[in-house]
């Protein structure tokens, strides 16, 4: 039976019809924006209901809900299915084999890959024919560029320490959400060596072999990116 509850409502910074070849559908969705009648829990499956669960502040949990019934709606509407018929799994982690590489949708429609980020009021979701990862944060403190800039590729770290001053939180976080998007596409995340890639922090950055990663405009005070494997015809717009 469909859900009486209505669509929760995402911003389309790609848009796709339809899935074809080189083609992203990307999201971006304000998490405050949304009602608590959309949070409709019983979309969710029982591992997502745990995740949500583990989450000790109310906030957290709303996020978490709405951002996930999201992701099942717009997976759901390009397979056909319900949200709550959508079921998910993870990919063998390409490093060590156990299942907790890139989350996967199950069945036949494996052609569909999907990712998602939040951070703050914002969640970003990407949907693509190709494996794809996706990253939005925040602009860092100065504490956390300070710890994290030294573990980042050599010339990363070139271009935070040539940055004036005050733009060194944005160069920062755009780095890192095009290194996260692109870890989290290839599905090992980012426990990963950081300083094994090149990302950089803008376009025209030659990523790796065989991957297309482009900066994502999102609400000031935030930075994000998209990664897919392959060649990409589209552009946020």
């Amino acid at each position: 039976m469909e859900s009486a509850v209505p669509r929760i409502a995402t911003t389309a910074i790609c848009a796709s019809d339809d899935l074809r070849e080189g083609t992203l559908d990307l999201r971006l969705l304000r998490v405050d924006d949304v009602a608590a009648s959309q949070l409709d829990e019983s979309l969710l499956d029982a591992g997502e209901l745990r995740r949500a669960d583990a989450l000790a502040r109310p906030h957290d949990r709303a996020r978490y809900v709405a951002t996930h019934v999201a992701l099942r709606q717009l997976v759901g509407g390009y397979l056909g299915l319900e949200p709550g018929a959508v079921s998910f799994s993870r990919e063998p982690c390409p490093h060590c084999g156990e299942p907790h590489g890139r989350p996967v949708v199950d069945g036949p429609s494996r052609a569909l890959h999907f990712s998602l980020s939040y951070s703050g009021g914002l969640a970003l979701i990407g949907i693509a024919p190709a494996p794809v990862g996706v990253d939005v944060e925040r602009l860092a403190p100065r504490e956390a560029i300070d710890e994290v800039s030294p573990l980042l590729h050599p010339a990363e770290r070139a271009e935070i320490a040539s940055a004036p001053r005050p733009d060194r939180p944005s160069v920062f976080t755009r780095i890192w959400t095009r290194k996260e998007a692109y870890l989290k596409g290839v599905g090992i995340g980012v426990t990963h060596d950081l300083a094994a890639d090149y990302l950089g922090s803008g376009e025209g950055t030659p990523g790796p072999i065989g991957w297309t990663v482009i900066s994502v405009p999102i609400a000031a005070g935030y930075a994000g990116a998209a990664a897919v494997r392959g060649p990409l015809s589209q552009a946020p717009s």
